[in-house]
């Protein structure tokens, strides 16, 4: 018997439609006398929250800042046609500074994700969206500071100190991190700070990893970013380079799936990354395809608009960081204000996340109609932005409240990473794509505007630009405006996506975050691997 929310916010015993008697009996069968979970609190908890507060924020920052600095990087390095490489950060012979944005990048959204996955366990589930509200604020300040600091230093000094920033305050996120993480959930009271380092770095420990999971999965996602950015510009479609990528792709793919199901049906010592058994409950899945295609606009617009601002309108790199302000300003603060929305006002997150598809869509479907010339950026694409930045903020962080109110405390860590991962991977999909889409276009727009050296030049430096004379430099910057009006035509089919996958969350008893409480009692079951599921009920109000 699974509990499920009646009309009235009431919790009522009744059977859960389609989820397995194990599921079930994992929810309902816990001993009264369970020991209440722990949690960190006072100082503890104050100094591990700063910890994670400023390894969140270089994370970001790190995002926020490279949108307005990357044009800079481009024209330094003379490659503005790849980019976005420093982006989605893959092994290429650009330069150096793309292998090493690769690491950086590994790091980063390892730090995003693992704040996903202890968060949960650290403040009581009444009070995570509340605290998630709080991490989430990391996002205001840096998606405000990063483009400015970006444009800043890409105006004033080298682009290098972009990348130089993280040493003395990462070094003290690490410090307070190491110090105040606890062991386990168990061990908070642990008084041994090299004990609770040998227990995180234990042989034990690491041979729970799933190594061929996690091999298979960032080779499948590198091999398809590869195809998708190279595909029509340095390769042709129809190339052996790019038919065997994608085909090498897909079979990585299977491997990875193939694996977390074996591992998922075995005793194995390893714990599967993404327990696929998760997906048969429809209200993850329609999380998991709303996020991956919300993750699509998110992350391609942050990076479009600034680069917009400078091919288009030829502004300088401090004033394009301006441009993106209206959504970096909107989108935290729809963030902090959905997790109040859920954890103060009780308002289900599934009526947030929906909401929040449908205003990110009207937005950034509203961005198609950005004028096509002009010589700065015009009010209503402000607007735009603010309305596109609501719907972000709205969306991002609920989907993860929702994760972890739907699934056993035992699968909430699991589902947090995946969350986070197939957000990531959308938006670096999204960004291959339309940076495929931008270049194809100019190469057949500009064919017989300028000759194929011009066309060279203004792909290693938006300066070049400049130096064509002023008829054929607005032919060229009309054929940038229409290439990522195209660009954004394609997000709005992806926003749209997202917002009918999110329809699958509906339910006429939504889980909310009070409503649930009484389920996180620990699970009777033995089986590790058991994929134990909370949905929302969707049967008849029990009499």
């Amino acid at each position: 018997m699974e509990k499920a929310r009646t009309g009235d916010g009431d919790i009522t015993s009744e059977p859960a439609t389609g989820a397995p008697d194990t599921e079930r009996n994992n929810v309902s069968s816990a001993p009264a006398s369970a020991e209440k979970p722990e949690y960190m609190k006072g100082p503890s908890l104050h100094m591990l929250t700063a910890g994670i507060w400023i390894a969140l924020f270089l994370s970001t920052l790190e995002t926020t800042i490279v949108s307005t600095s990357l044009v800079s990087i481009a024209d330094s390095l003379s490659g503005f046609e790849n980019r976005n490489w420093v982006v989605t950060a893959y092994f290429l012979t650009y330069t150096g500074v793309i292998i090493l944005r690769a690491f950086q990048g590994m790091g980063g959204s390892g730090i995003y994700s693992m704040v996903l996955v202890i968060a949960p366990g650290l403040v009581p589930q009444t009070e995570y969206g509340k605290y998630i509200g709080i991490i989430s604020s990391v996002f205001a300040l840096a998606s405000i500071v990063g483009p400015l600091v970006g444009g800043a230093i890409s105006t004033t000094t080298t682009w290098r100190w972009v990348f130089l920033l993280n040493g003395p305050p990462g070094a003290a996120s690490i410090l307070l991190v190491a110090i105040f993480l606890p062991a386990s959930k168990v061990e908070h009271s642990a008084p041994s700070f090299a004990a609770r380092l040998r227990a995180k770095f234990s042989r034990k420990t690491t041979q729970r990893v799933d190594i061929l999971g996690a091999f298979s999965l960032l080779a499948a996602s590198v091999l398809l970013v590869f195809a998708l950015e190279s595909g029509g510009t340095q390769y042709k479609w129809d190339s052996a380079a790019i038919i065997s990528t994608i085909v090498l792709s897909g079979l990585l793919w299977i491997v990875f799936i193939a694996q977390e199901m074996y591992l998922e049906h075995t005793k194995a010592t390893q714990e599967p990354i993404f327990p696929m058994g998760l997906l048969k409950n429809r209200f993850l899945a329609s999380m998991m395809f709303t996020t991956f295609f919300i993750g699509f606009p998110f992350v391609t617009i942050l990076f479009t608009i600034p680069q917009q601002a400078q091919a288009v309108y030829g502004l300088s790199a401090i004033k394009a960081s301006l441009s993106v302000l209206p959504l970096l300003l909107t989108s935290p603060a729809a963030t902090v204000a959905s997790g109040i929305l859920t954890s103060t006002f009780n308002v289900p997150p599934t009526y947030l996340i929906i909401a929040g598809a449908v205003i990110q869509f009207i937005g950034v479907g509203l961005a198609i109609k950005i004028p096509l010339t002009g010589d700065d950026i015009s009010a209503q694409q402000y607007g735009f932005e603010a309305v596109m930045g609501v719907g972000f903020g709205l969306t991002l962080s609920t989907v993860l409240t929702l994760g972890q109110l739907i699934v056993s405390k035992e699968n909430a860590g699991v589902v947090m990473g995946a969350l986070t991962q197939i957000r990531v991977l959308g938006g670096t999909i999204a960004l291959a794509i339309c940076s495929a889409i931008l270049r194809n276009h100019l190469k057949k727009s500009l064919a017989g505007v300028i000759t194929a050296e011009e066309l060279e030049d203004i792909s290693e430096t938006l300066a070049s630009i400049s130096s064509l004379g002023s008829e054929r430099a607005a032919e060229v910057k009309y054929a940038f405006a229409v290439g990522y009006r195209k660009q954004f035509q394609l997000l709005t089919g992806f926003s749209g996506a997202a917002f009918l996958a999110s329809l699958f969350l509906i339910s006429r008893h939504p889980v909310t975050v009070r409503g649930v409480v009484s389920k996180n009692a620990p699970s009777s079951s033995s089986d590790s691997n058991e994929s134990t599921l909370k949905a929302p009920s969707e049967s008849p109000q029990a009499t």
